[in-house]
């Protein structure tokens, strides 16, 4: 303690600078806020000593009670006026006293824990309870968390609450709420303060009660028997708690997560809304958060702490802020004017929050769908300062709420990125699947982080859940994301876990495998026998992921698609459009003819074929040809016909050939679909010219000035095609007698460099054409028929007949020969042994003199001898 009488001089020293002249220090204690400053000697003193009299020699120094030595000497000397307070000092008599006095006046946790480890053999159960106590309280506590000394401390305490002579519930209590607030895990420990508790459970105030309820909160499982007692007590207590001791243990239950306590909420929930107005903002937060965390839908109680936050938002900090909008958005509390209230209120403070209090913040504006414009450009920018602080799991939830309310540009996600590039290594498997997800629902492809967390989830060792794996592959297929090793990994996980997966992560599952175009039978097969638990409760969502995912994957699982059509059969009413669309997509593309589908499917598209768009005309069109149902396609010709205009140069394709491919002729909705076409010309691509003439030459229909711009689109594209596409187009063109020599020329030039590529029907089709068209090419016939050969076992009658047709009209005799050669054998095989196809190949034969007595040993020809021979 400084000297008095330096202190004295100095404020002299000072008031003579100021003034001129010099003021009694006295003075200075009149000027104190509270005057009752006591004067303390070696010699007894007068009242009029000190401060409110002539100074006195004898004084040694002043002080208010409050701020009396923790360990001062026993010879200190007052008036009898202050005698109170000199005894106050000599308890330190006693040693228990002292001890405790010296903690007292200890601030960090390694100093106490260096007293209590040099000290402990001195202490009762006062000293060892407080040292606890402030350790508990002290900044640096988890610093100390690891050191065994601290052990040794709790220890020794909970031994000395076992000694009931002198142990008092409050002792127990400051405890339990030490060890809680530390974290101190130890279950042999914990069982013995247990017993303690439950012995005393009735003798403790309520205040007690609730610390240690918020203490036995942290000792999770080691404390459930214990936990449950004294919530039992505290419902008996509630009355006499004050607003503190409610939200405390409000949090405590939804800290232990403990289950069965819906009265003593009820009973929470009422006191609390009486008292409403004496929480101070903490509390409330607390309380809030807590029926939240719980999943305890109480409006009016979020009613009256919204009007209590609304009339003095001005005094919530930022973290009480964020939990009770956090709270407000996990119970869904639809009230405009608090929200409003809260999103102003975290404005104004927005640059103290931390990375979680901004990550909670956007998380609910999240998930209560509200797209603060204004309020999420100012947390970008203050998370644009702060974002090395964030954590995993701030960086995920901010990603996720910006992707969530479509609000992620690409500098936030890159600023999202560069943080999760440095923090990758504490990243869990639901953290990687999560982040994947929100770039993946704003389609923004980051190809390092990609590769990053590809490495990462085939390093990490922590369990990868269902719903990780499916987030994940639903990314993968979003982004285009090919990592071979991944998705391996994946399709494995998901095979081992498959037990575990809902509808919906199957649905979600089966539609990226879709979009990647990666078959997995054996998953799909599993999936199949996991489906039937679902029954009822996949919904049309998932049902059309499913289908979709199957059709593009093209694996056609019996038991798996009768199980979608059953469930989507009984309720195509309650299907989106687009759904609809989808799933008559993915069972028409893999051929699937339920009939109770296709009769259900029909007569719902039926119902609702005013209201479909553009896009969903298309899809079904193309369905319901491939499911042959041609007569729903004339009952929605008129629709497709409105909707041309809208559609792409793929749209106009795809009808075109579900029209032909069904043989529902429309002149109008053709000759619509020519003019679009020639409109967008320029956009069609391989696949779309191909189909459009292949289905305007089925109908026959010869639109000159299309297939003048038609015929220049396919000599730009030519070096694109495909060998399918080559054979259909020349097909097309020579159906429908249309001379393009120039564009032929290029066709075959073209068709010289895949003929080895050529399917059946696509050799048939080219010398076919070449005949029709009278363009002779000895060269490519002869390599045409050399690819005919090879593939004749897989030949139907029509397409030997066309080959031998189309090489008989060209004059290529020995081609034609050596076909027929290879030829007449699996012909003369064929089941059906009538029609066009056999007279064209039977009269062929029979022009060429070579054949007669094949042709008549093998098809006792007299069959044909009345037939028009000049058929062909």
């Amino acid at each position: 303690m400084a000297s008095f009488d330096a202190f004295e001089r100095g404020f002299a020293k000072a008031s003579l600078a100021q003034d001129g002249v010099g003021v009694p220090f006295t003075n200075l204690l009149q000027l104190l806020p509270n005057k009752e400053w006591v004067p303390f000697g070696h010699e007894a003193l007068s009242v009029e000593s000190g401060a409110f009299g002539t100074r006195n020699p004898n004084v040694q120094f002043y002080l208010k009670p409050s701020l009396m030595p923790i360990c001062g000497s026993v010879d200190l000397k007052t008036h009898v006026l202050y005698q109170k307070d000199l005894a106050f000092l000599k308890k330190d008599g006693q040693h228990e006293v002292r001890i405790n006095k010296e903690i007292s006046s200890i601030w960090t946790a390694k100093e106490l824990l260096n007293f209590a480890h040099a000290r402990s053999t001195e202490f009762d159960l006062a000293n060892v309870v407080t040292v606890l106590h402030r350790i508990a309280k002290s900044a640096d506590r988890w610093q100390m968390k690891r050191d065994a000394r601290l052990g040794k401390i709790v220890a020794q305490a909970v031994d000395v609450l076992g000694e009931d002579g002198r142990t008092t519930p409050r002792d127990i209590a400051k405890t339990q709420w030490a060890i809680g607030r530390l974290h101190a895990q130890d279950a042999p420990v914990q069982e013995k303060l247990n017993r303690a508790i439950a012995r005393r459970m009735s003798e403790f105030e309520a205040q007690g009660l609730s610390n240690v309820i918020w203490g036995l909160a942290f000792a999770e499982q080691d404390a459930a028997c214990a936990m449950r007692l004294a919530l039992l007590e505290f419902h008996q207590r509630i009355g006499e708690c004050d607003p503190q001791a409610l939200s405390n243990v409000a949090w405590s239950i939804a800290k232990s997560l403990a289950a069965g306590h819906e009265p003593l909420l009820l009973a929470l929930s009422s006191a609390s809304i009486a008292r409403v107005k004496k929480f101070d903002p903490q509390g409330l937060a607390n309380l809030s958060w807590s029926f939240a965390t719980l999943q305890q839908h109480d409006p009016v109680l979020f009613a009256r702490v919204g009007e209590t936050f609304l009339s003095s938002s001005s005094t919530w900090e930022p973290q009480h802020i964020a939990n009770f909008l956090w709270s407000c958005a996990r119970c869904q509390v639809e009230s405009p004017p608090l929200l409003a209230g809260l999103c102003a209120a975290s404005s104004c403070s927005l640059d103290t929050w931390t990375c979680q209090g901004l990550a909670n913040l956007a998380w609910s504006l999240a998930k209560l769908e509200r797209a603060e414009n204004s309020l999420l450009e100012r947390i970008i920018t203050v998370l644009a300062r702060k974002i090395r602080r964030c954590s995993p799991q701030n960086t995920v939830n901010l990603a996720w709420s910006f992707a969530k309310l479509l609000a992620a540009t690409s500098a936030v996600l890159e600023l999202l990125a560069s943080q999760t590039t440095r923090t990758l290594a504490e990243f869990s498997p639901q953290h990687c699947s999560n982040l994947s997800w929100a770039f993946a629902t704003m389609s923004h492809m980051q190809e390092p982080l990609m590769m990053m967390i590809s490495r990462h989830m085939l390093e990490c060792k922590e369990e990868c859940h269902a719903q990780d794996i499916a987030s994940l592959l639903w990314s993968c297929a979003k982004l285009a994301w090919q990592d071979q090793a991944l998705l391996k990994h994946l399709c494995a996980s998901c095979i081992v876990k498959v037990e575990s997966f809902s509808a919906q992560h199957m649905a979600m599952c089966t539609w990226a495998l879709g979009c990647l175009t990666l078959p997995q039978q054996e998953l799909m097969h599993s999936f199949a026998r996991q489906l039937p638990r679902s029954r009822g409760e996949i919904g049309t969502q998932g049902i059309s992921n499913l289908a979709h995912g199957l059709g593009k994957q093209a694996l056609r699982d019996e038991d798996f698609l009768d199980f979608l059509s059953q469930e989507a059969s009984g309720s195509f009413a309650l299907f989106t459009n687009q759904e609809f669309a989808m799933t008559l997509w993915a069972f028409a593309k893999l051929h699937f003819l339920s009939p109770p589908l296709v009769a259900g499917a029909c007569q719902e598209c039926l119902e609702r074929r005013p209201h479909l768009l553009p896009q969903d005309l298309v899809v079904l069109s193309w369905a319901f040809a491939r499911l042959d149902v041609g007569w729903i396609l004339s009952a929605m010709s008129a629709e497709v016909q409105k909707s041309i205009p809208e559609l792409g140069p793929q749209d106009l394709a795809n009808v075109s050939w579900a029209f032909a491919a069904a043989q529902v002729e429309d002149a109008p909705m053709m000759s619509s679909i020519a003019q679009e076409a020639r409109r967008q010309i320029l956009e069609l691509e391989v696949q779309d010219v191909s189909n459009i003439s292949w289905a305007f030459a089925k109908f026959g229909l010869r639109d000159a000035h299309f297939f003048e711009v038609l015929a220049e689109r396919v000599s730009a594209l030519v070096g694109c095609l495909l060998p399918q596409n080559l054979s259909i187009l020349c097909w097309s063109f020579a159906k429908l007698e249309l001379q393009k020599p120039k564009l032929i020329t290029c066709i075959m030039q073209e068709c010289w460099k895949h003929v080895d590529q050529f399917d059946s029907q696509g050799v048939s089709n080219l010398i076919w054409s070449l005949a029709v068209l009278a363009y002779d090419s000895p060269s490519l016939c002869q390599r045409l028929s050399q690819r005919a050969i090879c593939l004749v076992h897989e030949m139907t009658a029509q397409e030997m007949a066309n080959i031998a047709w189309g090489l008989h009209v060209l004059q290529h005799g020995n081609t034609l020969q050596c076909f027929l050669q290879h030829s007449i054998g699996p012909f003369s095989r064929m089941a059906v042994r009538d029609g066009a196809a056999w007279v064209d190949f039977v009269n062929v034969c029979l022009e060429v003199q070579h054949f007669v007595n094949e042709v008549q040993g093998s098809w006792q020809v007299q069959r044909f001898v009345s037939l028009d021979v000049q058929r062909s």
